[in-house]
């Protein structure tokens, strides 16, 4: 790996948020028909972060993940490749997480803590129906603010945590994750028109970057990151700008230090706040924890980065957690 003044290449994180808009909520099934709707997540698996290669999907009698769907079946975490698909809502104020053979939802119903998630009938103002897709990669319930979390005995509701990455999950097209180059045709590699600001590509596919994910407006603190294709190297019809002012950004070097979005006044930030075993607050990072968006704070922990010619890593005290590559990316350690 190395930098230049058209790019730096550093390693990535595999657990940021691929999409995070801002349009107003889809609360009625009748948007998965619309086939130019930006806001749902439309045949998609929902796979949890880490070893397992778990996705959500109806529980069953038999191999086939759509048999016996009906208002009172449990949701559980089953093998990708034997889950069912889903359509998931994008936007910053949540909907339905909507079963598409069956065409029911997730449902909390009175659980707390430890309950089970079951398909419902859509009410259309249930809010234990209602979830939200953060930039943390949680799936949130608008009635409780809990999250779906795979626990030590299976799927259920529960406190939202920060350091939890049993609650974070990804949302693919693809039962197995898909390699950065598959289907992937040759592009033209990004350079910068600026000097001071740098891409985050990884090794040897320049025609990848680092980006704010926006759907057009101004990019909002706690606005999420993505691994997209740089700008101006792939027409887009995703709804999403790939604008190069989203994909630009200021370095820190190897002092612990901001990594700011061009001249927007945003940084990178990761870190969240911990009840330790003392029964204080403390800001941890852990493996899979997911990066955002966030306001300049010099005084922030969160947003204090170190990077030389292999990585950028996280300065919050005793973590030694970097920012690393998708299985599908080789780290460069030339």
């Amino acid at each position: 790996m190395m930098f230049t003044k058209s790019t730096s290449l550093v390693s990535l994180v595999a657990s940021i948020s691929f999409l995070t808009l801002a349009s107003p909520a889809p609360t009625k099934l009748e948007v998965r028909q619309d086939s130019e709707d930006h806001s749902w997540a439309k045949g998609s698996y929902i796979a949890i972060v880490g070893a397992r290669n778990e996705c959500l999907s109806p529980a069953t009698s038999g191999s086939d993940t759509n048999a016996n769907a009906t208002e009172g079946t449990k949701v559980e975490a089953v093998q990708c490749h034997m889950a069912a698909t889903w359509s998931v809502p994008l936007v910053e104020s949540g909907g339905a997480i909507v079963h598409e053979d069956s065409g029911l939802v997730i449902d909390l119903g009175q659980n707390v803590n430890n309950g089970n998630l079951t398909l419902q009938t859509f009410s259309g103002d249930d809010q234990t129906q209602i979830f939200n897709y953060g930039a943390d990669n949680r799936l949130s319930n608008n009635a409780t603010g809990k999250c779906i979390d795979r626990g030590d005995d299976g799927l259920q509701i529960y406190d939202c945590r920060p350091n939890n990455v049993n609650q974070v999950w990804l949302i693919r097209t693809t039962p197995e994750a898909k390699a950065l180059d598959d289907d992937a045709p040759t592009r033209s590699d990004a350079s910068s028109s600026n000097s001071d600001l740098k891409y985050i590509q990884p090794k040897e596919r320049k025609d990848l970057c680092i980006s704010t994910i926006s759907d057009g407006s101004s990019i909002q603190s706690n606005a999420g990151v993505a691994l997209t294709y740089c700008a101006g190297s792939e027409s887009s019809d995703s709804g999403n700008s790939t604008s190069a002012d989203l994909m630009q950004w200021s370095l820190s070097g190897k002092e612990p230090g901001q990594v700011k979005l061009g001249s927007s006044g945003l940084c990178l930030e990761t870190g969240g706040n911990v009840i330790n075993s003392y029964g204080y607050e403390e800001l941890t990072v852990v493996n899979a924890m997911g990066v955002r968006m966030a306001t300049c704070d010099d005084q922030a922990p969160g947003q204090k980065w170190s990077s030389d010619q292999f990585m950028l890593k996280s300065a919050i005290e005793k973590t030694g957690v970097s920012m690393d590559p998708p299985r599908s990316v080789e780290a460069d350690h030339d």
